[in-house]
């Protein structure tokens, strides 16, 4: 596709020779010989030249949206994939408000580097070599006149890109900063309203947006002295051709006709060299976001998930043997011993802090431990592909994170071939038929949810129009990170969701802090029937959830200071007994 509009862009501009040839054919020969028989052949010639050309230029216009459009998609694809895939420690030192800049702003930005530089540059240069060539076959002499400020503006472009590089790597990063702003704003909306803390962000807005600002007036002070600076160069080759050719032609070394010749050949001539100045800032500004792009798909540690032994019909024993790990500089858990049989339900209970969801996200391998080895079915983890093994688990976090889309949309992350009465029974596992089918009855957001009182932290403040059923069951739309659920049935689509994946390995973070009571019991209810025949691991703080754990692990300061069954463990651990003595209300063992 590129060496077809090449082609095309090589054929459109040789066709700029023909009207310069006809103004001279007329001015030299036509007319002096009052040649009216040849009068409409030099006017059809420089017409169909014309005609052909712009023919050609509508065809690669065209081509040169598919291959542009094309690029992006490409380029668009394979910074998704790779963002994708990198661990998620990489996402711990980045933005979202950034990784977005760089998709929707770098990614055309850099496609404008490679397109620019064969649409505009490649024809530019083409259009000043053919223009060159004929007017040094015209009379060489004057063609090396009109060329003498080409040295001036070709050095006045480097030293321009050069110069503008550093101001647009500044305004690009100050336009992720700001755009990192805006999205924690919008994400964060009812945080900010909850504290009236709008005049804050505004301010913090108005400082990231002032330096954006700086940044690019600084870039546009730099073309507003290029531009004209080179425009001027270029002006004074049409004056030294005016000069020159007028002194040539009253003293008859030249004809009328060969100076108007020129005249039109030295257009063509500068005006792509005016094209390039554009071209050369597209690219100045182009490169510091593809350097920004290019950072992201050059970046090292990229997830292996298929290397690896594959997790068939695990069993679910589970062992960590002196784990210890940190996050950078903060160490968080120290030589962690935890044993966990086939089928049993273990319990982590500890203070916020203490380490418990970091031991999830080392065995779903998000992170490697620093020191220690953490074994499934008598196998270390890292023998097993990251594929097989997260497959293998069924992970329900604290927040449970629902993607914009349907129910159905949702479900179809557990198992995406999953038919529709799969996924009724696991909403039926879940307690979440009810207000499912609910919403497709039209019933109102209050009279139809049990616990339609919650938000993502308390849902009485959800706003009604969002709560208001737009479809029905399944197809019912659950907002953008599942805004028009409650924080009780947004916890119960993500339990449905593991039914329908069905591991056997089962990690459930905190399912039911941040619903009220009615909620807890319908979120309990299901997570009592999810965690049959499987390997539960349960983080909760309130101790009810977790009495008849199998075994129930407890940590302070990322150590695990004891381990047993809740009545073993009042008895002979402290820490355990004053947790269990808050939770229950009751003196200490």
């Amino acid at each position: 596709m590129a060496l077809a509009q090449l082609a095309l862009a090589v054929a459109g501009t040789c066709l700029i020779l023909v009207f310069p040839a006809v103004v001279q054919w007329f001015i030299d020969d036509i007319i002096p010989n009052k040649k009216t028989d040849e009068l409409y052949r030099a006017a059809g010639l420089a017409a169909a030249a014309f005609a052909v050309r712009e023919l050609l230029f509508a065809f690669r216009t065209r081509l040169n949206t598919v291959f542009e459009q094309r690029m992006i998609f490409d380029l668009r694809g394979q910074l998704h994939r790779k963002v994708a895939h990198l661990p998620v420690a990489w996402f711990d030192k980045q933005s979202t408000g950034d990784i977005m800049t760089r998709m929707a702003d770098d990614v055309p930005a850099t496609q404008r580097v490679i397109l620019e530089g064969i649409e505009q540059g490649v024809t530019s240069i083409l259009q000043i070599i053919i223009s060159a060539v004929m007017m040094l076959v015209t009379n060489w002499q004057l063609a090396l006149f009109v060329m003498i400020p080409t040295p001036w503006i070709a050095a006045g472009g480097f030293i321009f890109s050069r110069w503008v590089q550093p101001r647009a790597k500044l305004a690009r990063e100050a336009s992720s900063r700001m755009n990192a702003l805006l999205h924690d704003t919008v994400t964060g909306i009812r945080q900010i309203k909850s504290y009236t803390a709008e005049d804050g962000k505004q301010r913090e807005f108005n400082v990231a947006s002032d330096h954006l600002r700086r940044a690019q007036t600084r870039l546009m002070t730099a073309w507003a002295v290029y531009s004209p600076l080179m425009t001027f160069f270029g002006s004074m080759g049409l004056v030294l051709l005016l000069g020159v050719g007028a002194w040539g032609c009253i003293h008859g070394k030249w004809s009328l006709g060969e100076l108007l010749k020129f005249i039109f050949l030295i257009g063509f001539f500068f005006e792509p060299i005016s094209r390039l100045h554009g071209v050369n800032q597209t690219l100045s500004s182009g490169l510091a976001s593809a350097r920004r792009v290019f950072e992201v798909l050059d970046a090292g540690g990229e997830e292996d998930l298929v290397n690896g032994c594959a997790l068939e019909r695990a069993e679910g024993a589970i062992v960590f043997k002196n784990v210890t790990f940190g996050y950078a500089d903060r160490p968080v858990i120290h030589d962690v011993n935890l044993r966990v049989e086939p089928r049993q339900t273990v319990a982590i209970v500890g203070a916020t802090g203490s380490g418990k969801s970091t031991l999830f996200q080392l065995l779903a391998r998000f992170y490697d431990p620093q020191r220690g080895e953490i074994d499934i079915d008598d196998v270390p983890i890292t023998e097993y592909s990251r594929a097989s093994l997260r497959d293998a688990i069924g992970y329900v976090t604290q927040d449970a994170f629902l993607f914009a889309g349907t129910i159905r949309d949702n479900l179809s992350i557990g198992k995406a071939d999953a038919a529709e009465d799969e996924m009724w029974s696991a909403l039926r596992l879940a307690c979440a038929e009810e207000f499912v089918r609910a919403l497709g009855a039209g019933a109102s957001a209050k009279d139809s949810r049990p616990d339609a009182a919650m938000s993502s932290n308390n849902a009485s403040d959800t706003p009604e129009l969002l709560r208001a059923p737009l479809q029905s069951g399944l197809d019912s739309e659950v907002g953008e990170r599942g805004i028009r659920l409650s924080g009780g049935e947004r916890q119960r689509i993500a339990i449905a969701r593991a039914f329908l994946k069905n591991a056997p390995i089962l990690l459930l973070d905190e399912a039911t802090s941040a619903v009220d009571t009615k909620s807890e019991h319908l979120i309990q209810q299901a997570i009592n029937q999810l965690r049959q025949n499987r390997t539960c691991l349960v983080i909760a703080h309130r101790l009810s959830t977790v009495v008849a754990a199998d075994q129930i692990y407890v940590m302070r300061l990322g150590r695990v200071l004891a381990h047993g069954k809740h009545h073993e463990l009042v008895k002979t651990c402290p820490y355990y007994a004053e947790l269990a003595a808050l939770a229950f209300d009751q003196p200490e063992a």
